[in-house]
C-alpha cells in the first residue's frame, strides 16, 4: 500500500474510532444514574473548589477537592482525560468542559479554557469523563498533515519509510571510538559509552540508533533493558549537542523515561502531568519550572492585585465598575503573558523535552521541531498519535514489543481494518529490529515460561538476577510457597466469577466489570502470609485482570495499601516492576469464559513483572481450554510449581 493510500485508510479507521469512543461514553451516561456512573470510575460526585489560579495561553487551573471517602484510584480518571464539571447535569450548556492535569494526593487539578464560573467556584461541582475528542482531534491533524507534506519534507520520507514506499539509510560500518561521540572517516557515528554497564545486545541497539539517518527500531522483551538503552542512546545525542524529543504512548512510560534521563544528569522538561510523578522529575514538569521562574513571581503579583480589584467590584457602580474590569482583565492578561514567556525560555532551553504522543501537539510547543524524535511503547500507539510526534522530528527512533499491551482500539472494523497494528510492527516485519535478550529483572524460573513461550526461547537472566530470591532480602522462608514461581490452582473451589450486583437505590447495576469476590479474600490472605513473612509492602504489588477484581482487592487491603501495597489492573502496570507480585486472573466458571484474558499480551505483561517471586491465582479448569493457559499450567507443573487452593487456606505462617 502506497502512504497515501495508507493515510486515506488511516483517516477512516480513526474516524470510525472516535464514533466508537463517543458512543462508549455515552451509553455509559445514557440512562444511568450519577451513582452508578461513581460506581463504575466514570464520574465524581460532590467535589469542591479549593483553590484556583490562572494560567498560560487564557486557561484556569482549578483544584477540585472530593469527599474524605473516595479513593481516587477507583476511578478511571487520570491526568490528560478530558472531563465536564456540571451542576445540574453534564449535559447543561452551562456545564464546564476541561483536561485533568494533575492528581495531587486526594485532589484534582484540572485545566479550563477562560475563567471559572462562579457557579462552580461557590456551589462546587460533579465531574463526568468525557471522549478525549482532544486526542482524536490531535490524531485528525496529526493525519491531514502528513497527507499535506511536501515529498521532500521529514514527514514525508518518514512516512514512505514506515509503509515500505521507501528504504530506511543507514551510516555504514558504526563503530565504538575512546571519546564520547563523533564521525569516522567513513562518516558512521563513533561512540564511547557514558554507561558501561550496558549489555552487548544494549550496545549493538545503540549503534543501530545512532547509526539511523531515517528510522530505528528497538525491540525490548520485559527486563532487557529498554529504557536503559533509550537513556544511552538521547544521551549520546544531548553530547552532540542534539535536542530530543522524548515521547511514549503513556504517562507512565514517558515519567519513566524522564526520570532515568534526569538521574543521569541531562537536563529535561517534562510537558503534560502524570498522575505519580517521582521527586526527581516533578521538579522538571514544565508547570513547576514556570512556578519557580521570575515570570511565575511577576504573574502572581499581577494576579494578586487583579483578586484585589475582585473584591472591590462589589462596591462600585457605572463607569468605575467598567474601568476596574477593564484593568482586572488586563492584570489576568499580563499575568498569563508573562507566564507564557516563562515557558517558551524552557522550552528553547532544555536538551530533553518529555511528552506523551499525543502531547507532542501541546500548544506550547507551538512549531518547534527536534533533530531526533523517541517514541518509547511505540507498539502500544496507535498510528495517527505516533504522527503527532513523527511530525516533529527528522528521524525516528521506535522502541517497544509487540507482544506486550497493544493499542487500545474500540471499534472492531477498525481494529481489523490495521489501527491496532502500529508503524513499528509492520516495518519490524520487513526490517527486523534490533533485539535486546539479557533481561535483568527476573528469576530464570519466571523468565522461563514468557521466554519460551513468547520469544522463542531467545531471553537469557543475567547471571545477577538468574538466582536471586526474596531469601536474599532478608524474608523468611515459606515451604509451601517455596519456588520463585507459584500457581495456586483454584479449581474445584467453586470460586465463580460474577458481575458487579445491583444497586441498592436504584437497581442499576453498580459494576459492569467481573469480579470474583472468593478469590479476592484468597489473594488477600496471600498477600498477608507474604507481608508476615518480612517483606516490605512497598515491594509488593498485586495485579488483578479486571477493574470491579482491583476495586475489591482495594478495598480488602485497605490498611496494606496505606504502608505501600500497590494494587493496580495490568494496564496500569506496564513497564513497572517489584520484588514481588500477585497476579489475581479472577475468571472462574463453568462454561470456560476468560473473556479479554484470551489476548495473552495482557498475561504477558503480568507474569514479567515480579523480580524475585511470583504468584499465580487462577481456575486451571476454566483457564485450561486456551492453549496458552493450558502451556501455562505444564509448565508450573515442570517446574513443580503448581498447588491447590484446597491444600491451605493461605493464612499467615506461625
Amino acid at each position: 500500500m502506497s502512504a497515501a493510500d495508507f493515510l486515506d485508510a488511516l483517516a477512516a479507521q480513526w474516524r470510525a474510532e472516535r464514533v466508537a469512543a463517543r458512543e462508549k461514553f455515552a451509553a455509559a451516561r445514557r440512562g444511568t444514574s450519577l451513582r452508578a456512573r461513581v460506581a463504575r470510575g466514570l464520574a465524581i460526585a460532590d467535589l469542591t473548589v479549593s483553590e484556583w489560579r490562572p494560567a498560560a495561553r487564557d486557561r484556569t487551573r482549578v483544584r477540585l477537592s472530593p469527599p474524605a471517602h473516595v479513593d481516587l484510584d477507583d476511578t478511571g480518571i487520570g491526568p490528560g482525560d478530558p472531563v465536564v464539571l456540571w451542576r445540574q447535569s453534564p449535559d447543561d450548556p452551562r456545564a464546564t468542559r476541561g483536561v485533568v492535569s494533575a492528581r495531587e494526593r486526594h485532589d484534582l487539578w484540572v485545566i479550563i479554557d477562560g475563567e471559572l464560573p462562579e457557579g462552580v467556584l461557590e456551589g462546587g461541582c460533579n465531574l463526568d469523563a468525557l471522549a478525549p475528542e482532544a486526542t482524536f482531534d490531535r490524531g485528525d491533524r496529526a493525519i491531514e498533515r502528513a497527507r499535506a507534506a511536501k515529498a521532500t519534507s521529514a514527514l514525508a520520507r518518514l512516512v514512505a519509510i514506515l509503509c515500505g514506499d521507501r528504504e530506511a539509510a543507514f551510516a555504514p560500518a558504526p563503530l565504538t571510538r575512546d571519546r564520547v561521540a563523533g564521525l569516522s572517516e567513513t562518516g558512521a557515528p563513533t561512540w564511547e559509552p557514558l554507561d558501561r554497564a550496558l549489555d552487548p545486545a544494549q550496545r549493538a541497539a545503540v549503534t543501530a540508533a545512532l547509526s539511523a539517518h531515517d528510522v530505528a527500531l528497538i525491540h525490548g522483551p520485559p527486563g532487557t533493558g529498554k529504557t536503559r538503552t533509550l537513556v544511552e542512546v538521547v544521551r549520546q545525542l544531548v553530547a552532540r549537542g542534539e535536542r530530543v524529543l522524548c515521547t511514549a504512548a503513556s504517562n507512565v512510560a514517558v515519567d519513566n523515561l524522564g526520570e532515568r534521563l534526569a538521574d543521569a544528569g541531562v537536563g529535561v522538561v517534562r510537558l503534560g502531568h502524570p498522575a505519580r510523578v517521582s521527586a526527581a522529575l516533578e521538579a522538571r514538569t514544565l508547570d513547576a519550572l514556570v512556578a519557580a521562574s521570575d515570570g511565575a513571581r511577576l504573574a502572581r503579583e499581577l494576579t494578586d492585585r487583579a483578586r484585589e480589584l475582585r473584591r472591590g467590584l462589589g462596591d462600585v457602580r457605572g463607569e468605575e465598575a467598567r474601568a476596574l474590569r477593564h484593568e482586572l482583565l488586563g492584570l489576568l492578561r499580563d499575568a498569563r503573558g508573562s507566564l507564557t514567556q516563562a515557558e517558551a525560555y524552557f522550552l528553547d532551553t532544555t536538551p530533553v523535552v518529555l511528552a506523551t504522543c499525543a502531547g507532542a501537539d501541546a500548544q506550547a510547543l507551538g512549531d518547534r521541531t527536534f533533530p531526533t524524535v523517541v517514541i518509547d511503547e511505540a507498539t502500544q500507539a496507535p498510528d495517527p498519535l505516533a504522527l503527532v510526534a513523527m511530525a516533529r522530528g527528522e528521524r525516528l527512533i521506535l522502541a517497544g514489543d509487540p507482544h506486550q499491551l497493544p493499542p487500545t482500539v474500540v471499534d472492531v472494523g477498525a481494529a481489523r481494518a490495521g489501527l491496532a497494528t502500529t508503524f513499528f510492527e509492520r516495518h519490524a516485519a520487513r526490517h527486523p529490529p534490533s533485539l535486546l535478550v539479557t533481561q535483568h529483572r527476573m528469576h530464570a524460573d519466571i523468565m522461563r515460561f514468557p521466554s519460551e513461550r513468547t520469544y522463542g526461547g531467545a531471553l537469557v537472566a543475567a547471571p545477577a538476577v538468574a538466582g536471586h530470591t526474596l531469601a536474599d532480602l532478608g524474608v523468611r522462608p515459606d515451604a509451601e510457597r517455596g519456588n520463585a514461581v507459584w500457581f495456586l490452582d483454584t479449581a474445584g473451589k467453586d470460586w465463580t466469577d460474577r458481575k458487579g450486583g445491583l444497586d441498592e437505590h436504584d437497581g442499576e447495576v453498580a459494576d459492569p466489570s467481573t469480579w470474583n469476590p472468593e478469590q479476592a479474600e484468597r489473594v488477600a490472605k496471600e498477600v498477608r502470609r507474604l507481608l508476615a513473612r518480612g517483606l516490605p509492602p512497598t515491594d509488593i504489588a498485586v495485579i488483578a485482570a479486571y477493574d470491579a477484581q482491583v476495586r475489591r482487592l482495594r478495598a480488602l487491603l485497605a490498611a496494606e495499601r496505606a504502608r505501600g501495597l500497590e494494587i493496580r489492573s495490568v494496564d496500569g502496570f506496564q513497564g513497572r516492576e517489584k520484588e514481588a507480585v500477585l497476579v489475581d486472573l479472577v475468571r472462574s466458571n463453568p462454561d470456560g469464559e476468560i473473556g479479554f484474558l484470551a489476548d495473552v499480551r495482557r498475561m504477558n505483561v503480568a507474569i514479567t513483572r515480579a523480580r524475585r517471586w511470583l504468584l499465580v491465582v487462577g481456575d486451571s479448569a476454566t483457564l485450561g481450554g486456551h492453549p496458552y493457559y493450558a502451556d501455562l499450567v505444564a509448565a508450573m507443573d515442570d517446574l513443580g510449581a503448581h498447588g491447590s487452593a484446597w491444600a491451605d487456606d493461605g493464612d499467615a505462617l506461625e
